[in-house]
C-alpha cells in the first residue's frame, strides 16, 4: 500500500525508534536488563521500518525480525552481523516457554549494555544510510 504523508509517518518512526532506545538505557539502570534489551530490539526495528518507508513508500512489513527487515533495505550487509544478537532477544525475552529459565534471568547488566551498544551503532548506520538516500 502507497503511503500518503509518508515524511510525517518515518518522523513519527523514527521519534519512536530514539524514544525506545532513551527507554532501554533508563531500564539498565534499574536493572531491568530484559527490558532494555526488547527495547533496544524495537528501536532498530522501528528505525529499520522507518528506512523501508522512505525507500520503498509503502508500509513496512509486520514482522519483528531485523534480518529480515535488513534484507529488505539497501542495508549493508555488516548491519546483520550487529543485530544477530538483538534479533534472538525478541523471543527468548518476552516469552516463557521459549526457554527452560524466566526470560529475565537470561540476560545481566553485561548483555544490555552490549545491546545498547549495538542499538547505537545500528541506528546511527541506519541514519547515516538514509540520508544519503536524500
Amino acid at each position: 500500500m502507497v503511503l500518503n504523508h509518508s515524511d510525517e509517518i518515518i518522523n513519527r518512526w523514527v521519534r519512536q525508534a530514539d524514544h525506545d532506545l532513551e527507554n532501554a538505557k533508563k531500564n539498565l539502570d534499574i536493572e531491568a536488563y530484559d527490558v532494555s534489551l526488547i527495547l533496544c530490539q524495537q528501536s532498530v526495528e522501528k528505525m529499520l521500518k522507518a528506512l523501508y518507508i522512505q525507500e520503498r513508500q509503502e508500509e513496512p512489513p509486520r514482522t519483528h525480525s531485523l534480518r529480515k527487515l535488513i534484507e529488505l533495505t539497501d542495508m549493508p550487509d555488516e548491519a546483520i552481523k550487529l543485530v544477530a544478537q538483538l534479533d534472538s532477544y525478541y523471543m527468548v525475552l518476552r516469552y516463557p516457554d521459549v526457554s527452560d529459565i524466566v526470560p529475565y534471568q537470561n540476560v545481566d547488566k553485561e548483555d544490555a549494555e552490549d545491546g545498547i551498544n549495538k542499538a547505537e551503532q545500528i541506528l546511527e548506520l541506519i541514519k547515516y544510510h538514509s540520508n544519503r538516500g536524500n
